[in-house]
């Protein structure tokens, strides 16, 4: 048992570890263009629309293609080209064709030697092991928690509930850092678990983390200790 208190560090994936080499800027603009239709909304759109829904036991191509859905729709098109292009988006992603982020890789490492490690991120493994295989760091989770796939999705606590117990450890105890306000913070939150916020630009949040940080290097000398 540390004397700091801490047992155990949950992180997520996307946007907190690493990010894919592609932005999903450049990819909707492909599908666009695969389509041969003038775009009719933004990656900044399409990802309001996507957290704005409520959270289900919904995969996330089936919210995807609700949020594209959604979006044609707004713009007064045919929702089944909403569908189509949803299916061209998904068809081009390499889930595979990520790069770390400055000093993620490093920081596991460091981290790993302290405490017990859980990866609690949303998406299936058809998504997310190539990108742990592309990183070679799936060794280096004690535990790995897919949410919507092997529970409910982040925001909701059932992710971090399936990997406090799989650790058996005590939420007083760990620590989870990632990088959405949503998802990271509230999920946290609802499990009693303190929470750190990765923003790169240092912009405030209306909902306040336990921590922020600006890179996961910061967590070579963790905020906690």
């Amino acid at each position: 048992m540390r004397a700091d208190g801490i047992d155990a560090v949950f992180l997520d994936l996307d946007g907190t570890i690493c990010e894919y080499r592609q932005s999903s800027r450049e990819l909707l603009s492909t599908a666009f263009e695969e389509l041969d239709v003038d775009p009719f909304f933004t990656a900044a759109e399409y990802h309001d629309q996507l957290f704005s829904q409520v959270v289900t036991d919904e995969t996330r191509a089936e919210r995807r293609e609700q949020a594209f859905r959604t979006l044609a729709e707004t713009d007064d098109r045919d929702p089944a080209l909403g569908r189509r292009l949803a299916s061209v988006y998904a068809s081009m992603r390499d889930h595979g064709d990520v790069e770390p982020l400055p000093g993620a890789l490093e920081t596991l490492d460091s981290l790993g030697e302290h405490y017990d490690l859980a990866l609690v991120t949303n998406g299936g493994p058809e998504i997310q092991d190539p990108k742990l295989d592309a990183l070679d760091i799936a060794d280096a989770f004690d535990v790995v928690v897919y949410g919507g796939y092997d529970t409910t999705p982040k925001p909701e606590p059932g992710p971090f509930h399936e990997a406090l117990y799989a650790l058996d450890a005590s939420p007083s105890r760990v620590v989870h850092v990632g990088n959405s306000v949503r998802s990271d913070v509230w999920g946290a939150d609802a499990a009693g678990i303190e929470s750190v916020l990765i923003r790169p630009d240092g912009s405030d949040t209306v909902t306040a983390p336990d921590y922020r940080i600006e890179s996961m290097r910061e967590l070579q000398d963790p905020p906690w200790e």
